[in-house]
């Protein structure tokens, strides 16, 4: 009986798989239905696809009871999703907060909270378990809490209610954002595995920057912020040049979980690149009443130093574990490359013009896969036929290869929705205040959580709009520039894309890559921890932000550069050798004393980097040069 039903849960996971890229494709077409019946679908198939296949015994024995456990999870996610579909009509009608919570919908939006939560806890283990219970707690608890953190307590149908029942819950923006377009990038790139055109990507990154180390991560570090800059959204662009980038990085030889932390970084990174940047810039604009044309020269320098962080953190990785430049043994110029394999890269082409033409990701990436299927019958296979197996195995793999985004979407949409529940948002600057006093730099700290926590269920622009409406003033009275207060809080919402517990850049990332979504995310983290200061150093020091004479601007980026090198190598560990945590630890600090303002401080850390670094740089040469065969010697 076990193997019979364990067989028939494989079979159903391949219909739902199926259904699930057969609906996006469809959809992307002809159009969503109604929203939450759209989120609905979309986080139905997906985790039933996992329940499905989660009931495949690990190993010989597996008891009946684990799959009895799947199968009422399975159930536990179509029923109230079923529920939801066939009677949106009824449930839009109602009126929120007002119409009584029926005890089948109370039952039922119980039922799929806990599901989702046991799909997160598979997926993506349990810190955001974690977090989403003590949340929930705090809906209980409020009463019992003092001011700040008080609420007045909401009942349990209250909350199944906005939850479930809502836009402010499940159905939210995060979910959104995984139905309405990383689906169909990831069923993209689903395809360029199963079609076997990553090999061609892996050659071509290796042919264009071949003698660099390195240089496939450095590839996509310009290719990505290049990209997300134009589309507007760090997401959008992971799916879409990730598809690409990430499968040559790790055919290089970087780790999946570094590879999707790179990617996630420099797609993350376009937004705050002019001169397109994000919408949220243009909103600045308005809130300072200067020129957009300011923005992007304020955002210029710290642009720069983004990405040379960057930079630094994937050439020292690589040197870090002896990864060399590509060798060019086939001596295949990138001209024969693009002749070879130009049918493969159309397809980018469609999506980048689409992107461009202002069409939506949505179509831009059903473009690209239509795209794609035509250049293979043409190219490679000559007949659809032959491209049939390529086209199944990927619309199998790619509802596989989404669910841990789903289920890290779902749990945040449950977060953001208790949050807007019990006006957690709104008292962020109450709070704040309360908790920083009169400290400029905790005041900094505490603002840029809460750029990061509001981030998770909200996009860049609107978590922009709440906080400079609401904290913006509170930086302006404690002495920081107006324009440093505005930029310090715009890259807090945009790095909030990278960040846990709902780090959805990173997440679409880890889906491209195939990797740990919570493993990639630290990798992100890693990578960008001199990426995190720039906004404190452009608060204390606005020269970043070209306000100044250009002396002050020149050392001012000069100091920060090397402030951010010493931090990448104290992150990564490693300048020639391998670095002892105590040493990583003493950079740290000469890295914080080359950022902060002030000449002498400057000159101190830069006086401890060299003491430091300069014996380890004499080392390595002396070892090379003993490693080198002298003159004649045979």
């Amino acid at each position: 009986m076990p193997y019979s039903l364990n067989r028939g849960l494989v079979a159903l996971s391949v219909i739902f798989a199926l259904a699930l890229s057969t609906y996006h494709v469809v959809v992307a077409y002809v159009g969503p239905p109604t929203t939450e019946v759209h989120r609905a679908i979309h986080l139905m198939l997906g985790l039933a696809v996992l329940f499905c296949l989660g009931a495949i015994p690990k190993e010989e024995g597996r008891s009946m009871r684990s799959t009895l456990l799947d199968v009422a999870l399975l159930a536990g996610i179509l029923g109230p999703s079923l529920y939801l579909i066939f009677n949106i009509e009824a449930i839009n009608a109602r009126m929120i907060y007002v119409t009584p919570v029926t005890s089948l919908q109370l039952v039922l939006g119980t039922i799929l909270t806990l599901s989702v939560l046991e799909a997160t806890r598979r997926l993506l283990g349990w810190p955001m378990v974690i977090l989403a219970v003590i949340f929930l707690i705090y809906t209980q608890i409020g009463p019992y809490l003092p001011y700040p953190f008080w609420h007045r307590g909401y009942a349990p149908e209250r909350v199944i209610e906005q939850i479930f029942l809502s836009l402010d819950g499940l159905w939210g923006i995060p979910i959104g954002a995984s139905a309405n377009y990383i689906f169909l990038f990831v069923l993209f790139g689903a395809l360029l595995v199963a079609s076997g055109a990553g090999g061609f990507f892996s050659r071509f990154a290796n042919v264009f920057a071949g003698r660099y180390v390195g240089g496939p991560a450095k590839t996509a570090v310009i290719s990505s912020a290049f990209m997300s800059m134009l589309s507007g959204s760090s997401t959008a662009n992971v799916v879409t040049t990730g598809s690409f980038t990430i499968p040559a990085m790790k055919s290089y030889g970087y780790r999946k979980e570094f590879a999707g932390g790179v990617e996630a970084l420099a797609s993350t990174g376009g937004l705050i690149t002019p001169p397109v940047m994000g919408a949220a810039a243009f909103i600045m604009a308005d809130f300072l009443g200067v020129s957009y044309a300011e923005i992007m020269a304020a955002a210029a320098i710290p642009a720069v130093l983004y990405f040379t962080a960057i930079f630094m953190s994937v050439d020292l990785e690589a040197r870090r574990n002896r990864l060399a430049p590509v060798a060019r043994g086939d001596d295949i110029t990138i001209g024969a490359l693009l002749v070879d394999g130009l049918f493969m890269l159309v397809p980018l082409a469609v999506m980048i013009y689409f992107l461009i033409a202002g069409y939506t990701p949505t179509l831009a990436g059903l473009y690209g896969i239509v795209s794609f299927v035509v250049a293979l019958c043409i190219r490679k296979f000559r007949t659809p036929n032959e491209i049939a197996p390529a086209i199944w195995s990927a619309m199998i793999e790619a509802p596989r290869m989404v669910a841990p985004v789903i289920a890290a979407c779902a749990i945040g949409g449950v977060i953001a929705g208790v949050i807007s529940l019990t006006g957690l948002g709104v008292r962020f600057t109450s709070i704040i205040s309360l908790m920083a006093g009169d400290s400029r730099v905790l005041f900094l700290i505490l603002t840029m959580i809460a750029s990061i926590i509001l981030g998770m269920g909200m996009p860049t622009s609107a978590v922009y709009i709440v906080l400079a409406s609401i904290l913006a003033p509170g930086l302006i009275e404690l002495g920081f520039e107006p324009l440093a207060a505005h930029m310090f809080i715009f890259f807090g919402a945009v790095m909030s894309n990278i960040t846990p517990p709902l780090a959805i850049a990173s997440f679409a990332a880890a889906a491209v890559a195939n990797a740990d979504p919570w493993k990639t995310s630290l990798s992100a983290l890693k990578v960008a921890s001199g990426v995190f200061l720039l906004p404190f150093i452009f608060c204390y020091s606005p020269a970043l932000l070209g306000l100044g004479s250009g002396l002050e601007i020149v050392e001012a980026s000069v100091s920060a550069l090397l402030g951010m090198l010493c931090l990448s190598i104290a992150a990564i560990g490693w300048f020639c050798t391998t670095i002892h945590t105590v040493v990583r630890l003493i950079l740290a600090a000469a890295a914080v004393a080359l950022i902060l303002p002030g000449m002498q401080s400057n000159l101190a850390g830069l006086t401890v980097a060299v003491l430091v670094l300069a014996p380890l740089f004499i080392r390595h040469r002396r070892s090379d040069t003993a490693r080198k065969p002298r003159h004649g010697d045979g």
